[in-house]
């Protein structure tokens, strides 16, 4: 009896001696699952992160083709026009000279089998005396031959050197030289510019090449 109570205390106290276990080793501290987590978390919007990138670059040339699409609807039919002006009228001829200078920048907004609208600015005139008319027209084609005519108004500056606006109209008269990609025409105009006693009326006679 004697023997076994001594190996029973020396087995117990073996027993209490021998460590239960580490802890750290038989779970994971919070600390190392915080972290997994984490890299977990980081991982995954990286990926969402180049996804996003991906498609917009995906998207980027659909969008560049759309705005390419629709650039030219605003930057063609623009015609520039270049030329002479000659002053009807004496008084403005003695002051400036009897030819000046006309030149208009338009833009045909509407294009038809028989006619076209036109909107523009131009310049007539010669140092200071001149007029910046902002006119419409209505232009009737028939093979090669432009009949029409127009209104707007007109910033002028008169021969005694005072400023004056008022209504301008034109009536034109021109002929088609060249067809194709940039057509060309040329344009002989007449202009009744209003607010200036007839001082800035004239002939005006330009070559416009359209692109």
């Amino acid at each position: 009896m004697a023997y076994k109570r001594r190996n029973v205390h020396r087995i117990s106290d073996t027993a209490l001696r021998e460590p239960i276990g580490n802890v750290r080793t038989q779970s994971p501290p919070i600390s190392a699952i915080r972290r997994t987590q984490v890299n977990s978390l980081k991982a995954f919007w990286g990926q969402a992160l180049i996804a996003a990138l991906a498609v917009c670059a995906l998207a980027l040339p659909s969008v560049a083709r759309a705005q390419v699409e629709t650039v030219p609807e605003l930057s063609r039919d623009w015609s520039v026009r270049i030329g002479i002006y000659i002053f009807n009228q004496n008084a403005a001829a003695n002051k400036a000279g009897r030819i000046g200078i006309s030149g208009f920048g338009e833009r045909t907004v509407y294009r038809g089998e028989q006619f076209d609208v036109t909107v523009g600015i131009g310049y007539n005139g010669f140092d200071r005396v001149y007029s910046v008319p902002v006119i419409g027209n209505i232009v009737y084609h028939r093979a090669n031959l432009r009949i029409g005519g127009g209104a707007g108004y007109s910033f002028n500056k008169r021969i005694d050197g005072r400023g004056s606006n008022g209504a301008v109209i034109d009536l034109l008269l021109g002929y088609a030289v060249t067809h194709g990609r940039y057509p060309s025409n040329v344009d002989l105009r007449y202009f009744f510019v209003g607010g200036s006693s007839n001082e800035l009326d004239g002939l005006s006679l330009t070559y416009g090449l359209r692109f």
